[in-house]
């Protein structure tokens, strides 16, 4: 029997992390702590496609490159390094945590889409969640149960059906159809996502090659960039304006705490 084991980060590099994301963890490996977690990545570190769309570097998911990007550069970054760098981050604090491979669910398509998101699946006392710090759009910001129990996380309710052929589909009851996210509830090990995440790179056609996006989740709302358009949203309220580009640099520190890049 082959055992299912990855490293996850290091003492140091956790606790740097933590820092980073601005949680405190006090060693239990508890549900509550996990939700804790959840919600500070997203509050505190972006989803952008800078790397693709401005050539800001390439997309590196060995672990130290990861770490490098989201910690020491204080940068953000799409799913496969977000949800890649939350799983070493849980990993690395003990709890019992494993990749799976995603479609994004978008049922006006009609067809499934490719596997171009990972998610990351936790198992806690015998049960098993489903956690994402790393969608651009609205994202639960806590653990959801797969066993299909309606969850209320900030005042939103989200819950896991099966689907076809052994698939779960994320949803929630405050969209038009709530269905997020196709998954599947198998443990990938890290590099098993390298090759997905290459692939989406190399088609060109995505939208992260034809669509500039710095997203961030705040307390009482969202601060987004989509090419040259800031949106923020404060308690359903939102306000939007364009913006010229060289206001760019500016908007990324201020909002992002990302420094630009010539």
């Amino acid at each position: 029997m082959y055992e299912f084991v990855f490293d996850g980060f290091s003492k140091e590099q956790c606790e740097a992390y933590l820092k980073r994301i601005k949680a405190s963890f006090d060693g239990n490996i508890t549900l509550d702590n996990l939700n804790a977690l959840i919600f500070q990545h997203q509050i505190t570190v972006p989803f952008e496609d800078l790397a693709v769309y401005e050539n800001w570097g390439t997309v590196n998911l060995e672990p130290d490159a990861l770490f490098h990007k989201i910690v020491t550069e204080h940068r953000g970054g799409f799913c496969f390094e977000l949800n890649g760098a939350f799983l070493l981050l849980l990993k690395g604090l003990g709890y019992d945590a494993v990749g799976v491979m995603c479609r994004m669910g978008i049922p006006a398509f009609g067809t499934l889409r490719r596997l171009d998101h990972r998610g990351v699946m936790v198992t806690l006392d015998g049960k098993e969640y489903y956690c994402d710090v790393g969608m651009g759009g609205p994202k639960p910001a806590g653990a959801v149960p797969l066993s299909g129990e309606k969850t209320t996380i900030n005042g939103k309710c989200y819950w896991i059906e099966d689907t076809d052929k052994g698939w779960k589909m994320l949803k929630n009851s405050w969209q038009t159809d709530g269905s997020c996210v196709i998954f599947a509830p198998i443990a990938m090990l890290p590099f098993d996502f390298y090759g997905n995440c290459q692939d989406m790179i190399d088609r060109g056609d995505t939208v992260f090659h034809l669509t500039r996006m710095v997203n961030l989740t705040t307390e009482d709302g969202f601060i987004q960039i989509n090419n040259n358009t800031l949106t923020i949203n404060k308690n359903g309220v939102e306000t939007k304006r364009d913006f010229q580009e060289e206001e760019f640099p500016e908007l990324l520190r201020k909002y992002y705490g990302i420094e630009y890049r010539k």
